[in-house]
């Protein structure tokens, strides 16, 4: 089993992390953009006339959910740089 305080193995779990925090930002930024895609669609492709309400709320509830996972993107671009920035710290 590593040594957790030996000097490389928490520059491998930081690089771990950030290959991590990588690959949840590319997940969500794709969810996000199909989310806005169906927003799109609901939102042009169904004659304003013709709605229910609940479809209204669903249509501001994919716009909703759309800006908090962009949100998100951008909070783990900031997670990613720091982990990026700890990980350049701790090279040899």
């Amino acid at each position: 089993m590593p040594n957790p305080k030996a000097p490389g193995s928490s520059r491998h779990a930081v690089e771990r992390a950030l290959d991590e925090s990588k690959q949840v930002k590319k997940a969500v930024e794709e969810a996000a953009d199909e989310l806005a895609l169906v927003h799109v669609v609901l939102d042009k492709g169904v004659a304003r006339d013709g709605r229910s309400d609940d479809l209204d709320r669903a249509i501001e509830q994919t716009d909703q959910i759309e800006k908090k996972l962009s949100k998100s993107v951008d909070l783990l671009e900031k997670v990613a740089e720091a982990l990026e920035s700890e990980s350049n710290k701790k090279a040899p």
